[in-house]
């Protein structure tokens, strides 16, 4: 995936993709298959633009020459100013191992609901050092403890 800047004119977009597909292809790149997401207001401005084009490419290519590919994409003259180079079967794998974490923890939650546990166990001596007893005090006894702090030397 990258950004095209908004100093990019629109009617330059197709020149400049097609320019990356071209590096693409050239460092053995596959299976290429472009969308163009359209033209997008970033969420932070980069370069003082806040406005881009995104464009989602993806190909197959070697391992080995996918540096030499982020090598000749960062080194486009400011037309793109974000790009990222994912891996999608490591991606895939990652998201898998996630769903089976995932599965299992709410497993457990659910077994944890099943026995009556909603929430996890909190310590009694916690919740007493916590909670203070109420003591009443009059309007009298108030002003005086305001007096006495008001009144206290600061610099001792």
């Amino acid at each position: 995936m990258y950004l095209l800047g908004s100093q990019i004119a629109d009617t330059e977009v197709p020149a400049v993709t097609a320019q990356i597909l071209k590096f693409v292809e050239d460092f053995g790149g596959s299976n290429i298959q472009e969308t163009q997401l359209g033209k997008k207001k970033l969420a932070y401005p980069i370069k003082k633009t806040r406005n881009g084009h995104y464009v989602v490419v993806t190909f197959n290519m070697d391992g080995q020459k996918v540096n030499d590919l982020d090598a000749k994409i960062r080194t486009q003259e400011n037309s793109v100013i974000r790009y990222l180079l994912v891996n999608l079967d490591e991606h895939l794998k990652r998201t898998e191992k996630d769903k089976v974490a995932q599965a299992k923890l709410s497993k457990r939650q659910l077994e944890g609901q099943a026995a009556g546990i909603t929430e996890a166990p909190v310590r009694k001596e916690k919740v007493q050092a916590a909670v203070e007893p109420l003591v009443e005090i009059n309007q009298e006894d108030l002003d005086k403890k305001i007096e006495a702090a008001l009144s206290e030397d600061l610099t001792k």
